[in-house]
């Protein structure tokens, strides 16, 4: 298909990429540095438009840009739309399935089978197909290497699904994760998880498309503020309102661009120190709470200007500066009634 076509076969409907994604001046060059991205989404039939919408965008963007698309090949949900993308930007792409999928008939073969109906999307029809029969890791073809788009298949063995998950991030370089079912939770929680255990240093970022994953970023937020989790929630799943937003950010990340995200990530962990301090301090105890603590709300808030950083640091300082008045106020009584009266 041409790559300046924007219909793809999806199964039996025809599809059709936004008009804006197609002039967007994010896709009109290649990325300095293509990268290798892993994308979880649904398979589901009844994935609702609105996510195969940005899936879509999300597999045509990275075909744009120069990146391969690594997914479970699958023709329908998220994965079917985001092969449809990379269908139509002309990308590489690189599919990996179960052996469960091979049987006796269907569209393509695999070292003798073929690859049941409904197995794998159509962008793999040509693709080069290599097994993992020995458990062994595979090594995949470079984009550069080709005079084509990559397409390949990957088939994993073995009696439940581990195997897949491993070839779906050997070698990948950042995590994508659209909207999707336990399936897709689970190799995401894996992740975050290895992560979170710094077995790892892959970004991830989950497509919040119509706050889907909100529940998530709540979820990371309660955690850490409990104190269940070390990391600040961004430094373990980033979250994106796009595609597009996605895959800035990890092109960004990789090329180790200073961001926002750095400063969002320290004002996250200065508030999380401060409700600890509040918590704990005296002010919680005492029955005068509501006065002093807007005394002192007051000042800090004039001293800093109103500057929220800067007020959140100064709230660090709370505890000290209420010992330090009521140590002073106490020497104060001390001294005044030592002090000879006039008569």
């Amino acid at each position: 298909m041409s790559s300046t076509s924007n219909d793809c076969d999806q199964t039996h409907n025809v599809v059709v990429l936004d008009s804006e994604l197609l002039l967007s001046e994010f896709c009109a060059a290649e990325a300095s540095k293509p990268l290798r991205i892993t994308c979880y989404g649904s398979s589901s039939s009844r994935t609702p438009e609105k996510y195969l919408k940005e899936a879509r965008s999300l597999g045509y963007i990275l075909a744009k840009r120069g990146h391969v698309c690594v997914n479970g090949a699958g023709s329908y949900g998220c994965m079917a739309a985001m092969n449809d993308g990379v269908l139509a930007g002309n990308g590489h792409v690189i599919g990996v399935i179960h052996e469960m999928f091979l049987v006796d008939n269907g569209y393509w073969g695999v070292g003798g089978k073929v690859i049941r109906d409904g197995g794998a999307h159509k962008v793999f029809e040509n693709a080069t197909t290599r097994s993992n029969d020995h458990h062994t890791s595979l090594t995949i073809a470079h984009p550069k290497e080709n005079d084509g788009p990559v397409r390949e298949i990957l088939v994993a063995g073995g009696s439940d699904l581990q195997e897949r998950k491993k070839l779906l991030v050997q070698s990948c370089d950042a995590l994508v994760v659209l909207p999707g079912g336990p399936g897709t939770w689970d190799e995401l929680w894996e992740m975050a998880c290895a992560r979170h255990l710094n077995l790892n240093q892959l970004p991830i970022v989950c497509v919040n498309v119509d706050g889907y994953y909100e529940p998530f970023r709540e979820m990371l937020q309660k955690a850490y503020e409990d104190e269940l989790i070390k990391l600040v929630p961004e430094e373990i799943v980033h979250f994106a309102s796009s595609s597009e937003e996605a895959v800035r950010w990890i092109e960004a990340v990789k090329a180790g661009t200073p961001s926002i995200e750095a400063a969002k990530q320290q004002r996250a962990a200065l508030k999380h120190k401060t409700s600890i301090i509040k918590g704990s301090s005296f002010f919680s105890a005492s029955p005068y709470q509501d006065g002093r603590s807007s005394f002192f709300s007051f000042v800090l808030s004039s001293v800093s200007g109103g500057d929220e950083d800067a007020s959140a640091t100064l709230s660090s300082w709370a505890p000290l500066l209420g010992i330090t008045f009521v140590i002073g106020t106490a020497f104060g009584v001390m001294i005044s009634s030592s002090l000879p009266r006039r008569r």
